[in-house]
């Protein structure tokens, strides 16, 4: 009965984001425009995706056993690869809208907390865009360093453990960094309320106006749209978007300020699932 409850709960807030939401016809500050162009009306296509997406076939095909225990809920689970990656990795869809939103917003690196098997750590990485990434299980940790392995051009450091424990340290690898660009803090894992929003604050407190936070299922439970409400009305975000699946925030302060709630084309709205 709690599971039925929850699914219908979950759908009730689909069909309301699906009713207020709007497309690009009515976006009119340039920047948000700009990325709505880029990561949904124009066909880009690149040859490092295409890679990305052959190894995550390879590990949806895998029946190699995976024993670890969950960092969040500390139960042990036993799946193999294949079911991980299809369980866990963000879609083809997803992976490339944070890629886009990488380089629209010109950061110049990543903090990723949960790594899972590596797909959106390989799209978030670039020689020139660090990516630190954080993941609980040591398992899974093995598995992601295997896949970074095969892409050695990338910049990538991944440190293994709960992220309240490893947060510090990556927050201190991004500060040694040169420079006071962006910083986009991609946060896909241990989802519940509570420590969301302690990730967030610890994460405002350390990058302020550099800060760009995408936060993943946003809709997962009531616990988690109540972590997202609290940021939408937070005065440090200078701009919200709302796709449904993914909310963003940003601090830029010479960005327009604004809640939107964006509606991608058909084609893309179930690629975001």
């Amino acid at each position: 009965m709690q599971q039925l409850l929850r699914q219908i709960w979950k759908l009730r807030k689909a069909l309301q984001w699906l009713f207020v939401s709007q497309n690009d016809r009515w976006l009119h500050p340039p920047w948000i425009f700009s990325l709505y162009q880029k990561a949904f009306r124009e066909r880009i296509n690149r040859e490092d995706w295409a890679q990305f997406e052959a190894h995550r076939r390879t590990l949806l095909r895998s029946q190699r056993e995976l024993r670890f225990k969950d960092p969040s809920s500390g139960l042990e689970q036993v799946r193999t690869i294949g079911q991980q990656a299809a369980r866990t990795l963000l879609s083809e869809g997803g992976a490339r809208f944070l890629s886009i939103l990488a380089d629209h917003t010109s950061c110049c690196a990543v903090l990723e907390l949960g790594s899972s098997l590596g797909i959106s750590t390989l799209y978030l990485a670039k020689k020139n865009r660090p990516v630190v990434t954080i993941e609980g299980a040591e398992p899974i940790a093995k598995e992601a360093r295997a896949t970074f392995q095969q892409f050695p051009d990338l910049d990538i450091t991944l440190l293994q453990g709960r992220f309240d424990e490893k947060l510090p340290r990556a927050i201190e690898i991004l500060n040694e960094l040169p420079g006071q660009k962006p910083i986009l803090v991609w946060l896909d894992g241990h989802h519940q309320e509570q420590a969301t929003n302690q990730y967030i604050e610890v994460i405002v407190n350390q990058f302020g106006a550099r800060a760009i936070l995408v936060l993943d299922d946003i809709r997962w439970s009531s616990g988690m749209f109540d972590a997202w409400q609290k940021q939408v009305g937070n005065p440090h975000w200078k701009m919200k978007i709302d796709l449904h699946r993914m909310g963003v925030l940003i601090a830029a302060p010479n960005l327009s300020p604004g809640n939107f709630l964006l509606r991608p084309p058909l084609r893309h709205i179930f690629s975001f699932r």
